[in-house]
């Protein structure tokens, strides 16, 4: 048997005898085989991709592929491999397959993720770096979204991402034609910690929702809360945008200026050349895009037959001819400044002794008391709206609302009056998200706080002469605060309603009424409520309710007194017809017909009182129907008996009785003529009878 072998050299078996054989060597032997098995070995060539130009999309070929068997392909109609010339289509990785990992893991979690169980509430704003060193960042405008239904695992990536898509389109709005630079914007929780310094897939709120679920216990629960987030606009971009903004209106200032400046001079013949002419073509030069303006002001403002002359030089121009003479523009006169006036000697003297000695006052320092709130505005809704469920009363759940400071001043000097439940003091309240209208939508907006209070006398048993100022415990204080604000919520609508219904009577009458209508509205207000800071009280938890204030905006009377003008007992007004508010009075009168007519003679608004203009502090009053027995319909100045009564008590006035309202008489109006009659001076008597009495 032959066995092949690299060298060619064989192992020869000798032919003869068996005693004539030699011994094979087996060493030859091993390595003829192992030669062989290395000839019969399967080791084809590297296989190389060769791309075609067919129909179809383009392909990333990895570069790790490309060879030079690429180059000597002469059948090859791809694109040539770099530095062989340009490239006719994409080659190799792209940066965008390092994200194919990240991008799979998170569809595959969102097509298989069931709905989020666990949700929080996050309220995004936008602010700018600024401030002070107290003020971490300063309010941009109103600028302010909630998010609902957020899951509770989002992490920092997601959180940032949120915010960024929420506030942009409202900041490109604010910002006009500024462009903002995004990848600046940092995005930072109340706490003011960058969310970009923390990891992925990495809850970021999660830990915060994790309650014990029973005191003492180790295990614990979700519950559900509400984060800020802020997209911090840096210092130094906010400040570009300020000086952009300023540029803006100086040059639409000035443009106004110009276009208001330009004189129309009479045609100057071609044969004439004159300065005037000079000084034209020096102030208009033509723009980069043909059109021919001065001093850069737009073409479409400029008129197009008229010859303009500068304003900038103060000289006036002479002609080479005499015979024509056209004027220059009129020199600005210069004004003398104002003699300065020295301060009277007697007044600047007394005025020194009084602003010298003046110290601060202590009582009023300390007695400015500063909370952190959330404050929940009490919104203004149509009577529709008050039909469907979800709005039949104010709630807390869906009122606008925003945290905020409130400052209280306590002294005796920011009292501003106490009257039968309620005291109320000066406040200043300023708000992260402030509202378009009512308390905070300025920042240190002056408002009045107001809260429940009882008299307690100097013995159980009196009831008369000095008493002191008690306040309620927590859950009565919230409860009858909450009771006006649900008083003042249904006061503006059925306010609201007056005004609908009167509108539409005066525009489809064919002639207006013999009569003013006034204009008034109730104050705008919420519920604020207070929460512990720390343990300054024993048994007081950090975060748990403190305090409830009801906040309403200042009410400036400019000198005018507070007046009532109908009392809750009462469907009349409540002062005479010589005293000051009395038209008014009238008015109100009418407007309870109204709402007792359109409520179907269920409801209308009682204790009118206030300025001319804004007014506080209504009451509800329904008929006995309403209650059916029970008696917190509205709180306990619900005098029901006054709407049961109202056809007998009331009497029909000049508003009532013009046949456009089409209301119904429920009186006479013989007592209310009779009283027009006095107030108009005229007896209208007939022999015989007395004068009336007020």
């Amino acid at each position: 048997m032959w066995l092949p072998s690299s060298q060619d050299n064989l192992g020869v078996i000798a032919q003869g005898s068996i005693n004539d054989r030699v011994a094979p060597d087996v060493r030859a032997i091993q390595q003829s085989v192992n030669a062989a098995q290395r000839k019969l070995t399967i080791n084809p060539p590297p296989v190389v991709a060769m791309p075609r130009r067919t129909a179809g999309p383009d392909i990333m070929i990895p570069t790790s592929w490309q060879g030079p068997s690429w180059q000597g392909s002469s059948q090859s109609t791809g694109p040539p491999w770099p530095g062989q010339g340009s490239s006719n289509g994409p080659i190799g990785y792209s940066s965008q397959h390092a994200l194919y990992a990240t991008e799979r893991e998170r569809w595959a979690k969102i097509s298989y993720a069931t709905p989020p169980a666990e949700t929080i509430l996050i309220e995004i704003s936008a602010v700018h770096e600024g401030g002070g060193r107290k003020k971490r960042g300063v309010p941009i405008g109103n600028i302010c979204e909630g998010k609902k239904g957020i899951d509770a695992q989002i992490d920092a990536p997601g959180l940032i991402e949120l915010a960024l898509d929420t506030i942009m389109p409202k900041l490109q709005i604010f910002g006009g034609g500024f462009l903002w630079r995004m990848n600046e914007f940092i995005v930072r929780d109340s706490a003011w910690v960058d969310l970009s310094n923390h990891r992925r897939s990495v809850a970021y709120f999660y830990d915060q929702c994790q309650q014990p679920s029973r005191k003492g216990s180790k295990t614990t629960t979700f519950k559900s809360k509400q984060f800020a987030l802020m997209v911090i606009v840096p210092e130094t971009q906010w400040i570009e945008y300020e000086n952009w903004r300023e540029d803006a209106e100086m040059n639409a200032a000035l443009i106004g200026q110009r276009a208001a400046r330009k004189v129309i001079t009479p045609q100057v013949p071609s044969s004439v050349r004159s300065s005037v002419d000079l000084e034209s073509e020096l102030d208009t030069a033509p723009t980069n895009d043909g059109a021919t303006t001065s001093d850069n002001v737009p073409s479409n403002i400029l008129p197009t037959t008229a010859v303009t002359t500068s304003t900038k030089r103060s000289h006036q121009h002479t002609h080479s001819s005499s015979s024509f003479d056209i004027p220059s523009p009129p020199q600005k006169r210069d004004v003398a400044p104002a003699a300065l006036c020295s301060p009277d000697r007697d007044r600047l003297k007394e005025v020194l002794r009084i602003g010298g000695g003046t110290n601060l006052d202590m009582k009023q320092v300390f007695g400015r008391q500063s909370e952190r709130i959330h404050f929940y505005l009490v919104p203004s809704r149509p009577i529709t709206d008050l039909l469907l469920d979800k709005y039949h009363s104010f709630s807390v759940d869906t009122a606008e609302w925003s945290m905020g400071e409130l400052i209280v001043d306590t002294s005796p000097q920011g009292l501003i009056g106490v009257r039968g439940f309620k005291t109320a003091h000066t406040g200043w309240l300023t708000l992260m998200a402030p509202p378009k209208i009512g308390p905070g939508s300025v920042a240190h907006d002056k408002i009045v706080v107001k809260r429940p209070y009882h008299k307690v006398f100097a013995t159980p048993t009196t009831t008369t002469g000095p008493y002191k100022i008690a306040r309620y415990s927590l859950v009565d204080e919230i409860s009858r605060l909450f009771k006006e604000a649900n008083v003042l919520y249904w006061a503006k609508s059925l306010l609201k309603l007056t005004y609908d219904f009167i509108d539409r009577c005066v525009a489809s009458s064919s002639e207006p009424p013999p009569f003013p209508i006034p204009r008034v509205r109730f104050v705008e207000g919420g519920l604020a409520l207070a929460y512990f800071q720390g343990d300054r009280k024993p048994g007081g938890k950090t975060g748990s309710t403190r305090a409830v204030f009801l906040l309403e905006e200042f009410i400036d009377s400019d000198g005018e007194d507070f007046v009532k003008f109908i009392h809750n007992m009462d469907a009349n007004p409540l002062i005479d017809y010589d005293e000051y508010g009395y038209d008014l009075a009238v008015f109100f009168s009418f407007t309870q017909h109204i709402q007792y007519a359109k409520t179907g003679k269920l409801a209308f608004i009682s204790d009118y009182q206030g300025s001319t203009t804004l007014l506080t502090d209504p009451q509800i009053l329904t008929h006995p129907s309403v209650s059916d027995g029970r008696i917190d319909i509205f709180g306990d100045g619900n005098i029901e008996t006054t709407v049961s009564q109202f056809e007998k008590e009331h009497i029909c006035n000049e508003y009532c009785k013009w046949p456009a309202f089409g209301l119904e008489a429920y009186t006479s109006g013989e007592e209310e003529d009779e009283l027009e009659a006095c107030a108009d001076g005229e007896d209208g008597l007939a022999d015989g009878e007395e004068e009336c009495e007020t």
